[in-house]
């Protein structure tokens, strides 16, 4: 899944910037993925990637998959994880 951030709750700096989940390597002997990063964009170019959740992967063993973004209207960003059978909510409190 990937989205475009446009939420009031991120820093003025991250809106527009691009959210995208790893679902994660299924045949490789060495994992990869299983995390959601984020892309910083400078007009129509890609200027960096960060980790932005980590943690659905613990050394070989698999916590959970992110499969897909939202934003809801009030700006809250759910994360679909098909791996654990859960719908993670990141609001700030």
């Amino acid at each position: 899944g990937i989205t475009f951030i446009k939420s009031d709750l991120f820093p003025g700096k991250d809106q527009g910037n691009i959210l995208v989940a790893l679902h994660g390597s299924w045949n490789s002997s060495v994992p990869v993925g299983y995390k959601i990063v984020k892309l910083s964009v400078l007009g129509d170019s890609v200027t960096g990637m960060e980790d932005f959740i980590s943690g659905f992967l613990d050394g070989k063993e698999v916590l959970g998959r992110p499969v897909d973004l939202i934003f809801d209207e009030r700006g809250y960003l759910f994360i679909s994880d098909d791996e654990a059978g859960l719908i993670y909510l990141l609001a700030k409190n």
